[in-house]
């Protein structure tokens, strides 16, 4: 990661694309934690990676972890970037208006680790199977339009969505697989 930091700084344009394949997806669960807006966490990314190709040139050196300052940068886009709604006062003073550094960086640990160990999961199907579980949970499609997309029948979605659920319970994955289609 640091020498893709680097790179970019430099101007190299396949570190940013190494970075923004490393980062995209952690980046969309740790923005859905921030807000159930998955186009505006879209959005959001797209703001972040553009603007980090903007400002590569004027972007620190010395930074330790660049994943955490990505991080950062990024929670301020989505904060910048929300709608703009009636808060009630008492709300705003019963609840902490961000969680410690520590605990940041702790979260979004966990979501990388949580991210390497689903796409481990996942090369373990068939690549069908990966390619109805990323239709199904991932692109919110319906049985009916992997069915139609693939051409297969409804029926085999079906099966093969069960059997690639089935390889996957009893692990850490099936879990976290839940809990992303349901944090929706």
């Amino acid at each position: 990661m640091k020498q893709d930091w680097l790179g970019i700084i430099q101007g190299d344009e396949q570190s940013f694309v190494r970075l923004y394949d490393a980062y995209y997806k952690p980046l969309f669960h740790f923005g859905l934690k921030i807000r159930r807006d998955r186009e505006l966490i879209k959005e959001c990314i797209h703001i972040l990676f553009c603007e980090l190709w903007e400002r590569h040139d004027r972007l620190p050196i010395e930074t330790l972890q660049p994943k955490f300052y990505l991080f950062t940068w990024f929670k301020r886009i989505v904060l910048r970037n929300l709608p703009k709604e009636e808060i009630e006062l008492s709300a705003v003073f019963d609840e902490p208006l961000e969680d410690s550094i520590e605990e940041q960086r702790i979260e979004i640990e966990q979501i990388i680790e949580m991210q390497q160990k689903l796409e481990l999961a996942l090369s373990r199907l068939t690549k069908k199977q990966r390619r109805f579980i990323q239709l199904r949970f991932f692109e919110n499609k319906s049985y009916e339009e992997i069915s139609t997309l693939e051409n297969a029948s409804v029926r085999t979605v079906y099966n093969v969505i069960y059997e690639a659920l089935k390889t996957l319970r009893g692990s850490f994955v099936y879990e976290s697989l839940l809990i992303f289609i349901f944090s929706k």
